[in-house]
């Protein structure tokens, strides 16, 4: 579990899964998700089962603090402890009236300094799709680095689409914290525990 300023990021529970296929059977949500059709909770129940039996991936539920509400989720794939890298698949902001305010970049930092400094690796990826704009501003303002397009990389339905590839680096993470403590000291995160 990770704190930060307004947010607990915690390990995903079964109890989640409710939540999860309310949001995600919306089109608001997964708009930019590579997926085929709308997720249902028989789907997201799978999907769970194999993740909590795959080491190299990790469910995350975005809470918050003040009253441990769930709104968003995170999603982690290719946990890879021989190159020190891993893979931030999905996050969002599961209802509307928590988008806009910040949550989204708190969780995503969260997370970075948890798997910089917690999980000690090198490298965090993550892409997008290039009319996503809302991910673009959020992964810019964060310190993720464009490194190339995907050719059609990303699947929705039928049809497939260009993705925009972006990482970033520990010692980058760490000029990005600098930069921030300079500018907003409170919205440095802090790891408050270690058993994400």
């Amino acid at each position: 579990m990770v704190e930060t300023e307004h947010l607990i990021v915690r390990n995903a529970s079964f109890a989640d899964l409710d939540t999860f296929a309310e949001w995600e059977s919306r089109d608001d949500v997964i708009e930019h998700f590579c997926l085929d059709h709308k997720r249902n909770l028989d789907t997201l129940t799978d999907d769970f089962h194999d993740v909590t039996h795959d080491p190299s991936r990790k469910w995350l539920t975005i809470m918050l603090k003040e009253n441990r509400k769930p709104i968003g989720r995170i999603g982690i794939n290719d946990i890879d402890p021989i190159n020190n890298s891993m893979n931030l698949k999905i996050i969002y902001i599961g209802d509307a009236c928590y988008r806009g305010k910040g949550y989204g970049s708190e969780s995503t930092r969260a997370v970075l300094e948890y798997a910089f400094s917690e999980m000690d690796l090198h490298r965090v990826a993550i892409d997008h799709f290039l009319d996503d704009m809302v991910s673009e501003h959020l992964y810019d303002s964060i310190g993720f680095r464009k490194e190339g397009i995907m050719k059609n990389a990303g699947r929705q339905g039928n049809d497939y689409f260009d993705l925009q590839m972006r990482a970033i680096l520990k010692e980058e993470w760490e000029e990005q914290k600098e930069i921030l403590k300079a500018k907003e000291p409170e919205k440095v995160p802090q790891v408050i525990a270690d058993y994400l």
